[in-house]
């Protein structure tokens, strides 16, 4: 019944017949940047987390080199334990105030930049941040080449990728680029090769880095990082073309309009039929709520795993890689066989996802051997469609000019979620490390449920309004 019902919603002519975006040959636009731009912080994510840890050693804790080095080893150890948590539960602090700055310009951004882009174009919004990437990562390589910087000076080369807009701007400008330049038929597929790049990126980075670390060294690494930054900058300022025809030009000033915010919330939270509203704020919720998830754990996978598994920077990379290709093939074959032949709705898809992440958390938590975070990643296969299936849900049950309005809360919600969750997450790592650190995937778990339980509501409403008479969401009472 939820997936006739679905089907019938979807599949409506009078959905986005506003303005039907045709449909257009196959073109690669976004997804060759942000592979780039995923295979950089993938390759340098794990190095930079271990040049924390050195230095939080070094110079805040004050041991020697030759106690810390064993931080900067990209294979297993025999490390003290008692100086591993006493220096996570330093470097975790860093690592907090380090998100909370990348994270704080692009919070405040992205209640302008959605609507803005309506106007005044995409690509600006994946250009910039691409730009201040490329500069950070810069500024990252002249830190690790003075090795007499504390861990507190790294918190500096974060300040241009925020004041870019960071990854908020970048994917708000991505996913709105995509669904301006696809046809609502094609939309989830192209939706979902778009996280594929992403996957891809984040991948190959994952198996590759502690072997170009050992290879060349953190400063190579880092400058190989950055070059990467500067290829997907390069590439979007002169290959990517403007996907709104009649895009004027805008600089800062036109960003920062508090009439763009007004218009925003106005479209947003407008009454609209069978619940309309409701399920609009639900799906914008739960996507956002994974992004909470996302960006609390961020810093703390590596951790976790040095500290209750005992992996280093080699183990870890591998199992990144292993559950980021997991995850790469359960959302083609997710999309590609599943959905198609045994026609199973966005809403239904995304609602398991949800689901499998919650389990995936569970057994994360208690986790004592190395094989129990492969079997998690395995039942978690369709963990990474739970994104773009909402956006893509969200894309064809709103009128055209409302999607971009609609990603940017999105998008404005998943800003503030960086300067929420690290301070959750880690503060819960920090006062339960020696007790029961496996607590942070406890609350992963609680809230992925939690997410499941508000798509429950999205079909209950949608059941609700077909049974009596169908009306899309771009109509207004």
């Amino acid at each position: 019944m939820a997936q006739e019902n679905e089907s019938i919603t979807e599949s409506d002519p009078n959905v986005n017949s506003v303005c039907e975006t045709p449909s257009r040959p196959y073109r690669i636009t976004m997804e060759f940047p942000l592979f780039f731009t995923m295979l950089s912080f993938s390759l340098s994510g794990a190095a930079i987390s271990n040049m924390i840890l050195f230095r939080t050693c070094v110079h805040s804790l004050n041991h020697t080199q030759e106690e810390c080095k064993v931080f900067l080893s990209p294979v297993k150890n025999n490390g003290s334990h008692q100086l591993e948590e006493e220096v996570q539960k330093y470097a975790t602090f860093v690592s907090m105030v380090r998100t909370v700055i990348e994270s704080l310009a692009p919070a405040m951004l992205s209640l302008f930049l959605g609507v803005w882009s309506d106007t005044h174009g995409r690509k600006p919004l994946v250009v910039w941040p691409l730009f201040g990437m490329s500069i950070s990562g810069g500024l990252i390589v002249v830190y690790s080449m003075i090795d007499s910087l504390g861990p507190w000076w790294l918190i500096l080369t974060s300040i241009p990728i925020s004041l870019a807009g960071g990854f908020i701007a970048l994917f708000t400008g991505s996913f709105c680029y995509v669904s301006d330049i696809t046809s609502t038929e094609k939309r989830s597929l192209r939706m979902t090769v778009v996280e594929a790049s992403v996957s891809a990126g984040t991948v190959v980075g994952a198996i590759t880095s502690s072997y170009v670390l050992r290879a060349v060294g953190n400063v190579y690494l880092l400058l190989i990082s950055t070059s990467l930054f500067v290829i997907a900058y390069l590439f979007t300022t002169i290959c990517l073309n403007e996907s709104l025809v009649g895009a004027v030009p805008g600089g800062l000033r036109t960003v920062l309009d508090f009439k763009l915010i007004k218009t925003m919330i106005s479209e947003c939270f407008k009454k609209r039929p069978n619940h309309g509203r409701a399920q609009i704020l639900l799906l914008t919720f739960a996507n956002s709520l994974s992004i909470f998830i996302l960006m609390g754990q961020m810093s703390l996978d590596y951790l976790y795993t040095r500290q209750k598994l005992h992996w280093a920077i080699q183990q870890f990379t591998i199992y990144s890689a292993t559950h980021t290709t997991i995850s790469f093939f359960g959302s083609f074959f997710g999309v590609m066989l599943v959905q198609r032949f045994f026609k199973v709705t966005d809403l239904a898809f995304a609602t398991v996802a949800f689901l499998s992440a919650s389990t995936e958390f569970l057994i994360n938590a208690f986790a004592t051997a190395s094989w129990h975070m492969y079997t998690s990643a395995g039942i978690s296969l369709f963990r990474g469609l739970s994104a773009p299936l909402i956006r893509s849900l969200l894309s064809k049950i709103l009128p055209t000019q409302d999607i971009a309005k609609v990603f940017a809360l999105m998008c404005a919600m998943e800003g503030v979620s960086p300067l929420i969750s690290p301070e959750i997450y880690n503060s819960l790592y920090a006062y339960t490390i020696s007790t029961f650190p496996g607590a942070i995937y406890i609350l992963s778990s609680t809230i992925s449920f939690l997410c499941a339980i508000f798509l429950g509501f999205v079909q209950y409403f949608r059941w609700k309004s077909s049974s009596i008479v169908y009306e899309t969401l771009t109509n207004e009472l």
